[in-house]
C-alpha cells in the first residue's frame, strides 16, 4: 500500500486514543515517547478516509496535498490546466473569482469536471448493457477502492470497470482534445492523491488540490478574491453530470437513463458502507445472490 498522506503532529497529540476507536480499519499504532502516549498512522493499513482527522479534538492529525506545489509550479511557468469539482460552487462565495485567481496565477484552461461525470454515467450504462453486468460496485471514491483492494478482495471482480469523473475528464482531454498540459484537480477529497498515483490512472492528473488547503493558501497569502476579475469554465455545460457529486447523484443519473427497471443501492457514511460490504461478501461466501441491477432479480436479496 502507498505511503499515507495523513500524519500526526506529536506536539498536539494527547494520546487520547479517539482516532484508534474511530478508525474503520485499525490503522493506528500507540507508542510511548518520553513517557507520553502518542498515536501514529500505520501507513500500510491506512485507506486515507480522513476519519481520524475529523474526530481528533486536538488538531493532531493533518494531511498533505499539492496546493503549494501547484502555485509554485505555476510561478515557475509550468503549463497546467485545472479540473474543478462542482463543490467549489458551495465552498466559495463567488467561485468565478476563484477561477479568476487561477487564471491570473497562470492556469491555462479550467474545466468543470461535471462533463466527466456525464462520461462516467455513459460508461456505466455501456458496461451494464454490453458486458451484461448484473451487479457492480461504483468506484468514483478512492477510499472505497482502497478498502476493497486491501481488506475485501473477494469484491474486486464487482468493482465497476469505469474510472471516476475526474479521470474520465482527464482521459477525454488528453486523448480527444490533445491537451498536453499537466492537470490538477480541485475537490474536497484528500484521497484523490492515492487515486492519481495509482498505476491504473496512468499519471494523467498530477496535482490533487483540496478545497480546504486551497482556502488555507488563500488565507495564508492574504489573497483578496474580490479583487480578481471573474472567469468562467472553458468547457461547454454538462448534461446531468452536475448532480453526480451530491449524495445519490450517480443513482439519479443512472435511473434517469434506465428508468424504474434499474435498482441502485445508495449507501452513505464510512461505517454504513463497510457494513454493507460485509453483507455483500458474506452472501458471496455463502453462494447466495448479491444485489442485482434489475428490480425483478432482487427477490432473493431483499
Amino acid at each position: 500500500m502507498q505511503k499515507s498522506i495523513i500524519k500526526t503532529d506529536e506536539q498536539k497529540c494527547m494520546g487520547c486514543n479517539k482516532c484508534i476507536a474511530k478508525c474503520p480499519v485499525n490503522a493506528n499504532d500507540a507508542k510511548v515517547i518520553d513517557g507520553k502516549n502518542k498515536i501514529f498512522i500505520n501507513a500500510p493499513r491506512c485507506i486515507q478516509c480522513g476519519e481520524c482527522i475529523r474526530v481528533c479534538d486536538h488538531g493532531a492529525r493533518y494531511y498533505f496535498d499539492d496546493t503549494d506545489e501547484l502555485f509554485d509550479r505555476l510561478e515557475k511557468g509550468e503549463r497546467i490546466s485545472v479540473l474543478v469539482a462542482p463543490a467549489v460552487r458551495n465552498n466559495f462565495h463567488d467561485y468565478k473569482k476563484l477561477l479568476g485567481l487561477l487564471k491570473k496565477s497562470g492556469v491555462n484552461l479550467i474545466f468543470d469536471v461535471s462533463f466527466g461525470a456525464d462520461i462516467t454515467t455513459w460508461a456505466y450504462l455501456k458496461a451494464i448493457e454490453q458486458k451484461h453486468i448484473s451487479s457492480m460496485i461504483a468506484q468514483p471514491c478512492p477510499v472505497i477502492v482502497s478498502y476493497i483492494q486491501h481488506y475485501q478482495t473477494k469484491l474486486l471482480p464487482y468493482l465497476a470497470p469505469v474510472q471516476s469523473p475526474a479521470m474520465c475528464a482527464a482521459i477525454y482531454l488528453k486523448k480527444y482534445k490533445n491537451i498536453d498540459d499537466n492537470l490538477a484537480f480541485i475537490s474536497p477529497c484528500i484521497a484523490k492523491t492515492i487515486e492519481f498515483s495509482d498505476d491504473d490512472t496512468y499519471g494523467m492528473i498530477k496535482y490533487n488540490v483540496t478545497i480546504a488547503k486551497l482556502k488555507e493558501y488563500i488565507s495564508k497569502k492574504r489573497i483578496d478574491l474580490s479583487s480578481y476579475p471573474s472567469a468562467d469554465f472553458d468547457n461547454t455545460p454538462c448534461d446531468l453530470g452536475f448532480a453526480f457529486s451530491r449524495p445519490g447523484g450517480l443513482r439519479e443519473n443512472v435511473e434517469f437513463y434506465m428508468g424504474s427497471n434499474v435498482w441502485v443501492k445508495q449507501v452513505e457514511g464510512i461505517d454504513e458502507v463497510l457494513d454493507y460490504f460485509g453483507q455483500y461478501e458474506k452472501r458471496l461466501s455463502q453462494e447466495k445472490n448479491v444485489p442485482a441491477r434489475r428490480r425483478a432479480e432482487l427477490q432473493t436479496w431483499v
